[in-house]
Parts: structure tokens; sequence; C-alpha cells
């Protein structure tokens, strides 16, 4: 696949990534990018680590790989995500975006990011997927207008939606805990949302007078399940 192609992938999931690393604490070292391709998201990467911590790139293209590195300053790693050629605890955080639906053996690779990334450290996980789900269009112009009244608190960017409980488990079960995770609705239009998240009625509810519950509530009454383009994300330390 053209590396332009490949780094395609990440522009619908950026606005999401963009968002939740903004909540995410300091790195204390080395920052893992897994899948980085050519290298799309390193200036975003390197604005969060305010030029400071090394940025490791791994990808098993070794074309891509190349690409990357003519593009800026990275520890270019060629190795597979199941078995990472890194030492135990060597990274502060990792970031795995637009590469986990690849991965043959999701457990495997997320056991072995948590091998290399230290105690206290981070992972982010960012992916698309779509989902038969109740958020009907009303529901998310509903949302969009909650978003619009309300500078987006990184709450309202973890409401824990059930699209994304299998994600949630998944790094549990990979040995990550303090799981946080959302769902994000993509939509098009130059005029929606850059991130959309799916939240729960009791996330909604706190943002509205009273009237306003009632006339939403009224929405997810008439609302029939949607097949939709979702992107879901999770961190864990």
């Amino acid at each position: 696949m053209p590396m332009h192609r490949i780094d395609a992938l990440h522009e619908p999931l950026t606005p999401v990534l963009t968002a939740i690393l903004a909540t995410l604490p300091p790195l204390a070292g080395p920052l893992l990018d897994v899948g980085c391709g050519a290298g799309a998201k390193i200036p975003l990467l390197r604005a969060k680590m305010n030029h400071t911590a090394p940025l490791i790139g791994l990808d098993c293209d070794l074309p891509a790989l190349q690409e990357a590195v003519m593009a800026d300053r990275l520890l270019a790693v060629a190795g597979d995500a199941h078995a990472l050629p890194l030492r135990t605890a060597s990274c502060g955080a990792a970031v795995c975006s637009a590469v986990l639906g690849l991965l043959r053996d999701q457990r495997t690779a997320l056991r072995e990011l948590r091998r290399v990334v230290r105690p206290g450290g981070w992972i982010l996980i960012v992916t698309a997927t779509t989902a038969w789900t109740p958020w009907s269009a009303q529901m998310r112009s509903w949302v969009t207008r909650l978003c619009e009244r309300v500078e987006m608190p990184g709450s309202l960017l973890f409401a824990t939606p059930e699209p994304a409980a299998d994600l949630a488990a998944l790094l549990r079960e990979s040995g990550w805990s303090e799981v946080r995770t959302g769902a994000f609705a993509i939509e098009a239009g130059s005029d929606a949302p850059p991130v959309l998240p799916l939240l729960t009625r009791e996330v909604v509810e706190r943002h509205l007078t009273p009237v306003e519950v009632q006339e939403y509530d009224t929405v997810v009454a008439d609302a029939g399940i949607e097949l939709l383009p979702l992107i879901l994300a999770a961190t864990g330390t």
C-alpha cells in the first residue's frame, strides 16, 4: 500500500488522538509510536512531548520507516508489535493509533506494550470500527450542541459507552489498569465537530436544563438502532 494511503488511515482519528493526548500526564521517558508508518503523527506527538523526550517509531514496514526518518528525527525500530525489540520498562508511554485492528493477536501485543512501558506510564489506543448503536442523528445533534456550549473537559471524552466495553476488557486482561474508554462518531460535513463523543444520558443531562432534558428524552425514546462508523479510544496505566 502506498505511504500516502497508509497515513490517510490516521486522518479521521487525529482529532480524537489530539484531544485525548491533551488529558494525559507528562512523559517520564521515551514515547513509543507503535505502527508509526511514514511518520504522519510525528508533529503531534512531539508537541505532546514538548520536544524533550525521545520518540521511538516502530513499524514492520521498512520503506515506511525510512520515510519517517527522512521526515523528522526519531529512533526508528523495525519490529513486530507482538514481540517488541525493546527492553522491559524502557518507555515512558505508548501510542497505538490506527493499528489495533491490524494485529493478529491483540492481547499479546498489548501485553508486550505493558512490558516495555514502565510502571506509572500510560498507553493510548485509538482505533476505528463500525457498530450498531442507539445514537441516532438527532441524539448526536444534541451532543453537538452540548459540546459547543461546554469547554470539553476530559470527562466528556471518557463517558465509557457500550461500544468501547470490549476494548476496555481487552486492556485489563492484558495487564493494564485504570482503564478509561470513549466512543466517538465520525460525522461528515464541513460544520461537523472534529470530536463528537457518544455520551450516556447521565452525562448529557448534567449539562442541560430540565426542559432540555425532557426534549432530549423524547428524542431518545424515538431513536432506532443505526450502524455507525466509530472511533474507539482507551487509555490505561
